[in-house]
């Protein structure tokens, strides 16, 4: 699986599981919030040690808009049970044998209210 497809898949887990809009592009003027923005934040791939499998790392800088604290959390919450509680359900779907989810920041301006968190995502490539 490549780039593109990673980076639907996730944002069709996250829009089933939060029934908020997901973009997988920055905010921009005219979105409503609530929303979800995924952009692309680093990655890699390397040789599997006696293998012909690559093992790639995607990481995601996903951003929860929402009108208020309450709003943007318990979005987050259902965000962060799509991703971690159902590992079992996305490595059977996607493949993907790690998901981890670090530098999770709150920031309030404007009267928006935004969490913004790093997801990494691993796989296996033959």
């Amino acid at each position: 699986m490549g780039l593109p497809e990673v980076m639907e898949n996730l944002a069709n887990i996250l829009k089933q599981a939060t029934n908020i809009s997901v973009k997988t592009a920055w905010i921009s003027p005219n979105d409503n919030i609530p929303l979800i923005t995924i952009i692309q934040f680093g990655g890699g791939s390397e040789i599997m040690a006696l293998t012909n499998r690559q093992l790639r790392t995607y990481e995601f800088q996903l951003d929860i808009w929402a009108k208020s604290a309450k709003q943007r959390d318990q979005i987050a919450e259902q965000v962060m049970e799509a991703l971690l509680k159902n590992w079992r359900e996305n490595y059977r779907n996607y493949g993907w044998w790690a998901v981890h989810v670090y530098r999770s920041l709150d920031i309030e301006e404007e009267g928006v209210f935004r969490k913004t968190m790093i997801v990494t995502i691993k796989e296996v490539v033959a």
